[in-house]
């Protein structure tokens, strides 16, 4: 009798017992390819939390902004289920690990994950037991660092350190980026962050330097880093300024509304002097100008032409006024 049916069914042991025998198919998992599990076997099952210890060499430093992801665990749980290997395969790759504590097993994707589920106060997690990650210590690293670059997102120095040592792994970068599914350019941009200055390495790290720049001064020589650096800033300044510039520009144009030929201001009137082509002498401006017409307001009172002030005195009068006009006229008339 095998020792399945002594035991008998559980699910706990299918998992562990029956794990995938291919390589492919359990990378194939963090890039969302995951293939039909074998008849009998439970995928995802659900593990006490204390039960589950962190991967050792897990490549990310420091597990960040995990109060936030602690909020999200606590209000809908675990949505994409952790990686695990039980711990007797976990130590057959690294034996001698003394870090495990009393756990039955050892997470290779999704630390973040068991940080925040212990922090919102979890008592259990799903998970996906898959021993055959642990098949060796390169194939164990390998998986937890593919994991983290795929999956999390991962501090700048600490992504470039996940490569290199996938690099060390696979043995170069195009085979890094081809097991990534990135381009040769990724991986060479991001492990030339390791190539900086130490004081450069810090600004990354404390976000004075923007990753953009640093993974392009990384490529040059140490001694010509500091200086890229300040030509970087300093152009990158350059054109958020620029930008800005012509933002506000743009937000504060006002179309000019065009001339009126027939407002009371003169200074806003064309003169015929002003419409003069600058070559044209007086006969040909006569011919070819245009006649600029004065304002209403500015024409001149026919001073010289009595009947005509009369006119122009009557028209501008109400009748109230025109009566007292006239008796003024009759009363000076008849004194003289």
């Amino acid at each position: 009798m095998s020792k399945a049916d002594m035991l008998g069914d559980s699910p706990t042991f299918d998992a562990v017992a029956q794990p995938m025998s291919s390589r492919a198919a359990s990378f194939a998992r963090f890039s969302g390819q995951e293939t039909e599990p074998a008849a009998g076997r439970q995928e995802t099952l659900r593990m006490p939390v204390e039960g589950l210890a962190h991967n050792p060499f897990n490549p990310r430093v420091e597990l960040r902004s995990i109060d936030e992801l602690a909020d999200s665990v606590a209000s809908r749980g675990i949505i994409q289920p952790l990686t695990v290997v039980t711990r007797l395969a976990f130590l057959d790759a690294h034996p001698g690990q003394s870090e495990l504590g009393r756990a039955a097993f050892v997470v290779v994707d999704g630390n973040r994950r068991l940080a925040a589920a212990r922090l919102a106060g979890l008592d259990d997690v799903p998970v996906h037991v898959d021993d055959s990650l642990a098949e060796s210590a390169d194939i164990l690293l390998e998986t937890a660092l593919t994991a983290a670059v795929q999956h999390e997102s991962l501090d700048p120095l600490d992504e470039a350190k996940a490569l290199e040592r996938l690099v060390e792994v696979h043995g170069s970068q195009r085979a890094v980026a081809r097991a990534l599914g990135k381009s040769s350019p990724w991986v060479t941009q991001r492990i030339a962050l390791l190539k900086l200055t130490p004081e450069l390495q810090a600004a990354v790290e404390d976000r004075s330097l923007p990753v953009e720049i640093a993974r392009n001064v990384g490529q040059l020589p140490a001694q010509q880093q500091k200086e890229a650096v300040r030509e970087a800033l300093e152009k990158r300044a350059q054109t958020k300024e620029r930008k800005r510039a012509q933002t506000a520009k743009g937000a504060n144009a006002v179309s000019t509304p065009p001339t009126n030929t027939g407002v009371d201001d003169p200074e806003q009137v064309p003169s015929p002097a002003r419409s003069l082509p600058p070559t044209s002498d007086a006969s040909s401006v006569a011919s070819d100008a245009p006649r600029v017409l004065q304002p209403a307001s500015q024409a001149q009172p026919p001073w010289d032409d009595g009947n005509k002030v009369a006119d122009l005195v009557l028209k501008k009068m109400s009748a109230s006024q025109r009566d007292v006009l006239l008796e003024r006229l009759l009363a000076a008339h008849g004194s003289d």
